[in-house]
Parts: C-alpha cells; structure tokens; sequence
C-alpha cells in the first residue's frame, strides 16, 4: 500500500498521523475558545465576585496553546527517531510546557496585584505602598523568571553549581562596576521612607524646577514647567537640597516700584494707600502685605511692595492681575512711574576756551559793523 511506503525512516502513516494530529490540536483549540467565548465568560460575567473572570481571561489562551501542542507533541512521537533526538524533543516540549504555565501564572499575579492589592493600597493613608506595589510586582516576575530558568538548565544538563560558582567569582567586580546602581537603589528607598515629596508634588532640585510625575527604584521622572521630561538618579536627589513647592504655605512676592522725585509727599502715601488696597481686594493672596518707602534711588523714589499668594496652582495669573491693577489705578491717580534718567556734565576738549570765545565775539562785532 502507498501509507507503506517509507520515508527519511518513517511511512506515510506516520506523517499522516502527525498532519492529523495537528490539523486536531487546531480545531480543539478553535473549539475551546468558542466555547470559552460563548458560554465560559457569559457565565463568569454574572457573578458577583471578579475573580472568576480573571482566572478564565488569563487561562484562555495559554489553555490553547497546550492544546495545539499538544496534538503536536502526539504526532512527532509517533515518529521514528533517534533516542537522542526524541530526548531533545521531550526536553523542548518540557520548555514549551514550562513557560506556557509560568505565563498563566505571571499574568495571574499580575492580574491579582491590578485588581486586588491596587485598590487596596489606594485606600490607604500612606503612600508608600502605593510605590512598592510596582516594585514588587517586578521582583516576583524576576524571581519567577530566574527559578524556572534554572530549573530549565539543570533539565539540559548542565551543571548549576559550576554556573553559580562563575556568578559568586564575578560578584565582586559585578559589585564594582555597579556602584552607582546600588547608591540610586538605596537613594529611592530613601524617598519611599522619608517621603520628601510624593507624586504629583512640585519641587525644585539641583536648579529644575517641575513635577513629580514617577519614583522608581532607580530615578525619579520630573516633568519641567514647559513640558520636558527628566530623569534623575536618586542618587543625587538623595545628596542635594529638595525644595518642595506644594508643601508652601504662600508663595512670597516681592515688587520694587520706583516713582519720580517730583512726586509729592502726599502722592506718596496715596501710593502705598493704592497698593494695600489691591492686595486685600484680591482673592488668591493674603490680606497682610508690606508696604514701605525705602529709598532714595539714582533716579527714583522706590516703594517697596510684599504680598502672599495662597492659590499655588496660579502664582503667574495672581501676578498679571496684581500688576495691570497696580498700573491701573496709579494712572488714575496721576501717580508716575519713574525711568532711568542721568545728567551729564561734559569737561576737556569740547569745552570752548576764553581765546575762541572772545574770537567769536569779535567776528560778530564786524558783521554788525558791516551792515550798518
């Protein structure tokens, strides 16, 4: 019969199974995921609890997967090899098998922390945990990750100890080289646990000035006051001066107005009369300001102006309208501005001397002379 026939050690027959045998694991899967779309998560939908729809989400597809290799796996074996080639077969199902079960159940977790531990660490009073949360999140899938790889190795084998023992001699100038790393490491822990600011917070650090918009492990992310995105090393954030914008009380503003010297003295106390005034009456600052004349300057008599601003969140607004009024109800009063002005008195070679001068009468004198 034609199936008799052999091929590279194998009949027809036996390709015939393992084409079937695959063309199989497809159509289960198919079927599966019909029936996990039409029926499985319509059921799971209706519960009360969202863990249920979790399990069956983060299943779906690695249950497909397995399905397909399966079939796969059935029909390779009913193939004639070698026994080494059949070992090596076994052992990359193994690995297939392996990694398939350690993406279920990574997403679970995943899945677990997003739903479960998120919602938690955000009705909490703390922010710490809502920082952690992340950071654990990484750590278990690096633990997980690095198990199943040494398991996967000892499967080949090869031997781990050896492996471990090059890891622990390299340590050291692994240690060395990452220096740096472990002083960011050790620099976020330190504004997990101190929380001089936390996300959102304006601060200013090392002359920027901007946002908190992450902390992680190894640096913080700021976003700039005209959009740009940072990244710092805790390191030196751990190291320098952290000014925490959002924590003031009232942004303190200071102003120098220079008015003429021919501004009379009862001017000059309608001025700061004016400046008072324009304080109180706006919301967004403190009612106490000061208000002093305090110095004769080159070209100016200078009114020293301090206020408070309480709306943080509109420092350069409160600004603009404190400013147009200031200019505002000082030209009703008729109340000027002073601008640089100099005198200059000029010596040397331009300066006409008593022979020129006495020349210059003369020559008038002539030309008198000469009309009449």
């Amino acid at each position: 019969m034609f199936l008799e026939n052999t091929l590279w050690g194998n009949t027809y027959y036996q390709y015939l199974i393992l084409v079937v045998s695959i063309i199989l694991g497809v159509v289960l899967g198919k079927a599966f995921y019909w029936v996990s779309t039409k029926f499985i998560k319509v059921f799971t939908s209706k519960t009360k609890t969202k863990l249920d729809d979790i399990i069956i989400e983060n299943l779906e597809k690695p249950v497909i997967f397995l399905i397909i290799l399966g079939g796969i796996y059935y029909g390779v074996n009913q193939l004639a090899f070698s026994e080494k080639a059949h070992a090596f077969l076994n052992n990359v199902f193994l690995v297939l098998i392996t990694l398939s079960i350690t993406w279920v159940i990574i997403n679970l977790i995943d899945s677990f922390i997003e739903f479960y531990l998120k919602p938690m660490a955000a009705r909490t009073k703390s922010d710490l945990d809502d920082h952690l949360i992340p950071i654990i999140r990484r750590l278990i899938k690096i633990i997980l990750w690095v198990f199943v790889l040494i398991m996967l190795i000892k499967k080949f084998g090869i031997d781990i100890s050896a492996l471990l023992t090059g890891v622990g001699l390299g340590g050291l100038a692994f240690a060395l080289a990452a220096k740096d790393m472990l002083s960011n490491f050790f620099g976020g822990i330190a504004i997990l646990t101190d929380k001089p600011f936390k996300i959102g917070d304006r601060i200013k650090v090392g002359g920027n000035d901007g946002w908190v918009r992450e902390i992680g492990l190894r640096t913080t992310r700021i976003e700039t006051l005209d959009g740009t995105q940072l990244v710092i090393p805790n390191s030196q954030i751990a190291d320098t001066v952290v000014e925490n914008v959002s924590r003031e009380r009232a942004r303190k503003v200071k102003i120098t107005l220079g008015l003429e010297y021919s501004t009379p003295q009862k001017k000059m106390l309608e001025a700061q009369k004016i400046l008072r005034d324009i304080i109180k009456k706006n919301k967004r600052t403190d009612d106490e300001c000061v208000v002093s004349f305090t110095e004769f300057a080159d070209s100016s008599l200078n009114v020293l102006l301090i206020y408070w601003i309480k709306d943080l969140k509109k420092i350069l607004e409160t600004k603009n309208e404190i400013n147009l009024a200031i200019k505002e109800r000082f030209e009703k009063a008729g109340i000027n501005m002073a601008f640089p002005t100099r005198t200059i008195h000029l010596f040397g070679e331009n300066k006409p001397s008593k022979e020129s001068s006495l020349r210059k009468a003369r020559a008038v004198k002539k030309k008198k002379r000469g009309k009449k």
